[in-house]
């Protein structure tokens, strides 16, 4: 208990301090803090010791998908596409004035044989006046010159035509001694005319580089990428493998090799970090105006945003580095618990979804898991809520356990096909429990910390076994039975109107606390003929009874209550006056004008429902105890009277209650003071024999004055 108390009492300075800023600095400042805390953990890549091979060496580990994912192959791609290019043959473009050059050399060369055949000259002379100009053999020559000239024609068109048809291809630098073998394998009566023709054959196709690559590129580019899947746990590298430049590639692919940090990575993730929070805070904004104006709830809200999100990157190495069944345990349940019972379920689905997509960054997109972070905090989102107890909590951790193990088996059938799904839902199974346990254990130290007021707290601060109420027992125990009646009375009213009545009953357990420090001069404390006031001035008097109001507050806040709680009881009075001490200031004759000022009460007026509620049900039950006879009529008069006249003095204009609340608090109270002040039957007291009162009698007079 010291050690808590020491704790709180160091919080409690830290609050202090920080009340020295406004709260718009210190909303900015815990803005700025969950940006940058959310941006470095999603940022920076924790490399796990096993991914850290070298092309070359041997991997100190077997490495595993952690999920299974598709990948394109880099490698079978380009070789397919490599392969595709180089089945595109070259393009070449044919030029038209090569083949009519051969045709004119071949008629050039049957020119010269037909001068040189008309020539009166030897055949030597003949034959040389042929060869000197042109390509020919000289059994080729001789056989022309023999010929007469009509055959001459004939072979001259013959050897045009082969010519031509020939250079209707493309005749390239690779296939021209291929064409012109061809023609040197004709025999018989063509075989001159083939012969001149394969003589003057040229080249007349060049090689189009641009066209080729042109084509070649589209035949690359017409491969669809070779797409690799990889089954989650599938190996990757085995242990001793030397790992090739291939597998350090797929590595990095896979997300395992990234940078730890990077300028870009970072910007790209201030920038979702933005969207993220920034989408969250529209939500409160609008929706939970309350939690968007208080610095406190929101370090609580994003600090649990920046906890998952490091326990997550921290899951996910281990997912990565021993076995990918440890993704399981995303402990989106945990907050989602935790947000439920500290808020509400809206907030808590907020909250979820933000894991979720956390989730998502940190496994680099792994569905499974993000569907577990998802499904498996909605469903706690839904069953728990501020009003939820101890053994509720429990109830709720199994039903989150069977839950996420429902939803770990299904997202692995779908997304795993080779996945052990037992294994993965008793890992779900696992973490929902874990989950419930963790949220249970965290929260009284959030309750505290953060000043969160939840049912379990209340229900702790109900104990009569709480240090105020033992010593306000013992010390007032007047204004301790006023507290009680008032808590009835105030619990009633709260379930009328659908307002907290834990927080009621517990409020008005301690809105009274005050007159501990002097009980003396407070009615309910007075013995008999003792009267504390006597010799006092009014105004004294009406400051002694206001100021327990401080003192309670002050006390309240040494022990560490509920802010929550707090301010209600700081508002319960509100600027109600002192009426008693105020008359009796105005009968007394001392010729003084009298400030009603002196003998209000100087709080907030109620601004909640509960603690409007509260300041009735304190005035309502202090005036039923001085009715002298109480009838079912009297007592809803007075209730009527007390709240109209709390209505007519202004202390209800700040408060949420309704007319119609107002309506149904007058019949809840008048239905608990009519049974409590009811008229009691007068009992005849007759005697048992030896004229004494019998046991049976005694214990019937007691009970009926306990029932009073």
């Amino acid at each position: 208990m010291r050690t808590r108390k020491r704790y709180l009492d160091a919080v409690d300075r830290l609050r202090t301090r920080m009340r020295r800023t406004s709260v718009s600095t210190r909303r900015r400042v815990v803005a700025a803090v969950l940006l940058v805390l959310v941006t470095v953990i999603l940022s920076i890549e924790i490399s796990p010791f096993g991914y850290l091979v070298v092309a070359g060496k041997p991997a100190r580990r077997a490495i595993y998908a952690p999920r299974t994912v598709q990948y394109i192959d880099e490698k079978k791609t380009g070789e397919e596409r490599d392969a595709a290019a180089a089945a595109v043959e070259d393009v070449y473009r044919v030029d038209p004035a090569v083949a009519n050059k051969v045709s004119d050399n071949i008629r050039g060369l049957f020119d010269v044989i037909e001068n040189a055949a008309a020539q009166p000259l030897p055949p030597e002379q003949k034959l040389e006046a042929v060869q000197i100009p042109y390509p020919v053999t000289t059994d080729t020559v001789e056989a022309l010159l023999a010929m007469d000239p009509e055959q001459r024609v004939a072979v001259e068109n013959s050897a045009l035509e082969l010519a031509a048809g020939v250079m209707l291809e493309n005749v390239t630098g690779e296939n021209l001694s291929d064409n012109i073998g061809k023609l040197m394998a004709i025999t018989g009566t063509g075989q001159q005319a083939a012969q001149v023709a394969a003589a003057f054959l040229e080249v007349n196709a060049v090689r189009d580089s641009a066209d080729t690559e042109r084509r070649r590129e589209a035949a690359r580019e017409a491969v669809k990428p070779v797409i690799t899947t990889k089954l989650q746990g599938e190996v990757i590298i085995n242990k001793g493998e030397t790992v090739t430049a291939e597998q350090l590639d797929l590595l990095r692919r896979l997300g395992f090799q990234r940078p730890v940090f990077t300028p870009l990575n970072v910007l790209y993730t201030l920038v979702f970090s933005i969207l993220l929070l920034g989408a969250v805070a529209m939500f409160l904004a609008k929706y939970r105006r309350v939690v968007y104006q208080s610095p406190g709830l929101l370090s609580l809200l994003g600090s649990q945003v920046v906890v998952y999100a490091l326990a997550a990157r921290l899951i996910t190495v281990a997912a990565s580095n021993w076995s990918p069944v440890w993704g399981y345990l995303m402990p989106a349940a945990a907050v989602a618990i935790i947000t439920a019972v500290l808020f509400d379920t809206g907030v808590a689905l907020v909250i979820v979804a933000v894991c979720s997509l956390v989730t998502g960054v940190v496994t680099s997109g792994n569905f499974t898991l993000v569907a577990v972070a998802l499904l498996g905090g909605f469903f706690p989102s839904l069953i728990v809520s501020r009003t939820s107890t101890r053994h509720q909590l429990r109830r709720a951790s199994l039903y989150t356990a069977f839950w996420v193990a429902a939803v770990a088996f299904g997202a692995s059938a779908l997304t795993q096909l080779n996945a052990d799904l037992l294994i993965n839902a008793g890992v779900g199974f696992i973490n929902g429990a874990v989950c419930g346990v963790v949220a249970m254990g965290a929260l009284p130290f959030l309750e505290t910390t953060f000043r969160v007021t939840t049912n379990t707290w209340l229900l702790e601060l109900a104990s009569p076994e709480q240090e105020l109420l033992k010593d306000l027992s013992a010390r007032a125990p007047g204004t301790y039975s006023h507290s009680v009646m008032v808590a009835n009375l105030a619990e009633a009213a709260a379930r009328e109107v659908g307002s907290d009545t834990l927080m009621a009953r517990v409020a008005a357990y301690y809105h009274d606390v005050g007159k501990m420090k002097r009980p003396q001069f407070f009615v309910e404390n007075q013995q008999e003929g003792v009267n504390a006031h006597e010799g006092l001035s009014p105004n004294l008097s009406a400051l002694i009874i206001t100021s327990h109001v401080r003192d309670g507050v002050e006390m309240l806040q040494a022990e560490h209550i509920p802010p929550d709680l707090v301010e209600i009881v700081r508002e319960h009075h509100g600027t109600s006056m002192v009426r008693y001490f105020y008359e009796k200031a105005m009968d007394q004759d001392t010729h003084e004008d009298v400030e009603e000022s002196r003998f209000r009460y100087h709080f907030p007026k109620p601004h909640r429902r509960t603690a409007g509620i509260l300041m009735l049900a304190d005035s309502v039950e202090a005036t039923a105890r001085t009715l002298d006879k109480p009838s079912a009529a009297t007592i809803e008069q007075m209730v009527s009277r007390i709240i109209d006249g709390k209505m007519a003095d202004g202390q209800l204009d700040d408060c949420e209650l309704t007319y119609s609340d107002l309506t149904r608090i007058k019949a809840a109270f008048s239905r608990i003071l009519i049974g409590a002040y009811h008229p009691r039957v007068d009992y005849p007291q007759t005697t048992a024999a030896g004229g004494e009162r019998s046991d049976t009698r005694k214990a019937g007079g007691s009970a009926a004055g306990q029932s009073a």
